[in-house]
């Protein structure tokens, strides 16, 4: 029997419009990359399924092309999470469920946000994320530089920011990062948010 390759499918986020300051250009430029990564996986498990058809699973191109799976899969899975996190309209966050849990552990949602702002500004290029470790029942916020290397094994991704410079550079200069990072934090969806609790 032949393998029967993953397949994706597309979120549809046509209605993620009218964020704050984020423009619906440059959700529109981001979302064409999103599609991307959904085109690009799904060629991938094609190619790795036909290659273990033909007995090539232990060549060096298969070898190298499963490595790119994790790249491609995260590059899906990781915009969800984030455009999943956006909404017009947000409020700011105080009065959740993720608040009082994160006040536990931080003392107080502002002091989360500071520690997790302080991720979002390091040099660089990659993701800022808010875990939840369910062995430890405890929140870290991670800078995650690939979409396939860091990611802490068991931990549950509660905020998700993308960082990389196409997140804002269709509205912004790549200089502007933190002008970025007052718009995500306008257009978070706490609810989406405490749903991942």
């Amino acid at each position: 029997m032949a393998i029967i390759p993953a397949k994706y499918t597309a979120k549809d986020y046509s209605a993620l419009k009218g964020l704050q300051g984020i423009t619906d250009d440059q959700v529109a430029v981001h979302l064409t990359l999103y599609n991307g990564y959904v085109t690009r996986s799904n060629k991938l498990n094609e190619t790795l399924a036909s290659m273990v058809a033909e007995n090539k699973a232990s060549t060096f191109e298969y070898n190298e092309l499963k490595r790119r799976a994790g790249w491609e899969i995260n590059g899906i899975l990781l915009h969800e999470y984030y455009f999943d996190n956006l909404a017009a309209k947000a409020t700011d966050g105080k009065d959740t469920r993720f608040a009082e849990a994160i006040a536990r552990q931080y003392g107080s949602f502002d002091d989360w946000k500071k520690d997790f702002l302080g991720v979002a500004k390091m040099p660089g290029v990659g993701w800022a994320i808010t875990y939840f470790d369910p062995t430890r029942g405890q929140f870290d916020n991670y800078w995650i530089d690939r979409h396939d290397v860091g990611h802490p094994a068991g931990h549950r991704p509660i905020v998700v920011l993308d960082l990389w410079e196409h997140a804002w550079s269709a509205y912004l200069k790549p200089t502007e990062r933190a002008k970025y990072l007052e718009d995500f934090f306008a257009n978070v969806n706490w609810s989406v948010v405490d749903g991942r609790l």
